[in-house]
């Protein structure tokens, strides 16, 4: 009670320890338990060496492997490869469910093919696990590259933005610093466009990829590699300003585009412009690339040209863009 007595004012106790000297634990652990999960994460993400069925460290396992492998040849070869697959794209318990699916086929087979004429039923039994588990391993690789194209499509807006605020700070400096003062409205206006028309084809190019990892089901994890989706959105980036500045210069204002006077209007007409740049890369290499008089002038259709066949995409059926 005297000890209780004496504490100061405000300060609460938890056993023998302040709250102080409890929190001032608390947060000094943050940083060990920080380096106790990320070596969690690391031993989690610690591979097996890839190793064919025929190099198991199990001797019965590998005796049944050689059996199949005499008996069903092309089967057993397409199982070797799921295994060695599934090894380099797969981690944890994906990995483990993996092996299991393919040692039990091959377990299984072996004690058909082990009876005095076996028949083509174990053969088709055989067919039958196997395209479980390519149809496993094709699923989980899907998921696995797809949250990669999510990362890559989260890094990549992030990188957005970080753009937009350089390109904002940047421009704003360099046209202050060129005139010695304040920034003409306009010339301010012609550096929002530029910042609306670079963040819609940024996101142009996030719809593209989304709609894309749509309709593939069976996505490789090479195609979500080395930041696929991050560069997918640089080039809208830059498709993007590459159309403002063709369509500020006037090249192709007069043929093409309509640019509106009023300033909510053009605020709308930028973002348009930039969001299909970056969602539709032919469309926008094919207006770069088209030239004044093509908007004006319509090319006879003689000889060959006439009959030729035009494609959905809008190529000729030879395979050539018109």
């Amino acid at each position: 009670m005297a000890d209780a007595a004496q504490a100061p004012s405000g300060t609460r106790w938890i056993g023998d320890t302040s709250w102080a000297t409890w929190l001032t634990i608390q947060v000094a652990r943050i940083p060990n338990t920080a380096r106790s999960r990320a070596a969690e994460r690391e031993r989690a993400g610690v591979k097996e060496p890839a190793t064919g069925l025929l190099r198991s460290d199990d001797a019965d396992f590998r005796a049944a492997a050689r059996k199949v492998a005499a008996s069903a040849p092309r089967q057993f070869g397409r199982l070797d490869e799921v295994i060695l697959r599934g090894r380099f794209v797969l981690r944890g318990d994906d990995i483990a469910t993996l092996d299991e699916l393919v040692h039990e086929a091959v377990r299984i087979a072996a004690h058909g093919f082990a009876r005095p004429g076996s028949s083509a039923s174990d053969i088709a039994a055989l067919d039958a696990r196997l395209v479980y588990a390519e149809d496993f391993l094709k699923r989980r690789e899907g998921e696995i590259a797809r949250r990669r194209y999510a990362r890559g499509l989260l890094s990549g807006v992030i990188l957005t933005f970080v753009a937009l605020g350089v390109i904002a700070g940047g421009g704003a400096a360099v046209i202050t610093l060129w005139r010695g003062g304040p920034i003409p409205p306009e010339q301010a206006d012609a550096l929002r466009d530029v910042l609306v028309a670079v963040g819609a084809g940024a996101a142009g190019a996030c719809v593209s990829v989304l709609l894309r990892m749509h309709k593939l089901n069976d996505l490789p994890i090479e195609v979500a590699a080395g930041g696929a989706a991050r560069y997918r959105i640089f080039l809208g980036w830059f498709f993007a300003a590459a159309v403002v500045f063709l369509l500020k210069s006037g090249i192709l204002a007069a043929t093409v585009f309509v640019i509106p006077d009023g300033r909510v209007e053009s605020w709308f007409f930028w973002g348009s412009v930039g969001f299909l740049a970056g969602f539709n890369e032919r469309w926008a290499t094919n207006l770069i690339s088209r030239s004044p008089r093509d908007g004006a002038e319509t090319p006879p259709a003689t000889g060959k040209a006439s009959g030729a066949a035009t494609s959905p995409a809008g190529g000729s059926a030879d395979g050539h863009e018109t």
